[in-house]
């Protein structure tokens, strides 16, 4: 159960409510700076934001409830009572994906990634208020026993209390992963004022390429962070249960992870053999991106879940998803040119 802040009537606001605002308003004022870059109208914003925040909260929420029906007893109760469960990040990148169509097919923007590069950068800084929220309740911890004195503070470890009373410490998965994605952040923005403007090879288009990006970098830092934690949201399926016997060890956060990555480096490869004729490195790139997969899924996932030896296994698991960025991170760059656009 989330601290709590202060009370309006019998109402209590919680602590991780407030950073999680105070996260999304950040994430709407650097979409607006962004987006003010290339567009003297803020019309589109005053739709899209409101959308996008009722459609990530609700496939947010739907998610979770989906994979966790034993917390709210009932559908009605996922979408009415906050204060059960909590939410699924994938959802609400969903969310907003969608909403940048449903705004782009009401012809306020050009294309849908314009509107989806000006919120990246933002999205990554909310997601980071998401973690750090998690400073004031129990969850995003990790199995991880941390016995070392000087490492027993953040942002390394925290303290719980097991059911002897005795005070453990364990490895503070959720500011690790608050910190992360601050770097994530700043890379994202890094991105989108260096090649924001890259002219791109045809047929790729200029923009979706920050959206792209952020959707690699945030899938590489939440395959490691969903692995470590203790509460990570497996995949349970109810209407076809048959699946679990798959399944039901596999984090959601992991699969989407994976399922983005795939997503970008199929948009790249497709595009960059289009432009430049197939290439030999356009065979290895996807040899490579196989292996990363293995490296993460068997020698980093099912491996340390089975031998419990953290240090080989984690960091196989973060070698891998860093042999995944720059295998894409390549492929991009055969679809960009050295020239930029002036505007």
């Amino acid at each position: 159960m989330s601290q709590i802040a202060f009370y309006i009537g019998e109402r209590g606001i919680h602590w991780s409510a407030i950073i999680i605002t105070m996260g999304t308003l950040c994430c709407l004022s650097l979409t607006i700076a962004l987006f003010r870059q290339r567009s003297e109208s803020l019309r589109p914003i005053l739709f899209y934001f409101p959308a996008a925040t009722i459609l990530g909260l609700l496939f947010a929420r739907l998610i979770h409830w989906y994979f966790n029906t034993e917390i709210y007893g009932s559908l009605g109760a996922a979408l009415s009572n906050f204060d059960l469960g909590s939410f699924s990040i994938p959802g609400l990148i969903l969310g907003i994906w969608l909403a940048a169509w449903i705004v782009y097919r009401l012809e306020l923007v050009p294309n849908s990634g314009m509107l989806l590069d000006c919120t990246a950068p933002g999205l990554a800084l909310l997601i980071a208020f998401v973690r750090l929220s998690a400073l004031f309740n129990n969850t995003c911890r990790s199995r991880i026993e941390i016995h070392r004195p000087l490492l027993k503070t953040l942002p390394f470890a925290v303290a719980n209390t097991d059911a002897a009373g005795n005070k453990v410490w364990h490895l503070a998965t959720f500011f690790l992963a608050f910190l992360v994605m601050l770097l994530v952040t700043l890379a994202v923005l890094r991105f989108y004022i260096r090649r924001g403007k890259r002219r791109m090879r045809p047929p790729c288009e200029r923009s979706g390429n920050v959206w792209r990006m952020f959707l690699l970098y945030y899938g590489a830092v939440e395959i490691v962070i969903d692995s470590l934690r203790n509460d990570s949201p497996l995949m349970h399926f109810h209407l076809i249960s048959v699946l679990n016997q798959y399944s039901s060890f596999v984090s959601l956060a992991q699969v989407f992870a994976a399922s983005t990555a795939l997503y970008v480096l199929i948009f790249y490869s497709v595009r960059s053999i289009k432009s430049r004729g197939f290439q030999w490195w356009h065979a290895g790139s996807w040899v490579g991106f196989v292996l990363s997969l293995v490296g993460i899924g068997y020698l980093g996932e099912y491996k340390v879940q089975r031998t419990a030896q953290y240090f080989k296994c984690y960091s196989i698991q973060i070698i891998s998803c860093l042999i995944m960025v720059i295998l894409i991170r390549l492929i991009y760059s055969s679809c960009a040119s050295k020239k930029k656009y002036p505007w």
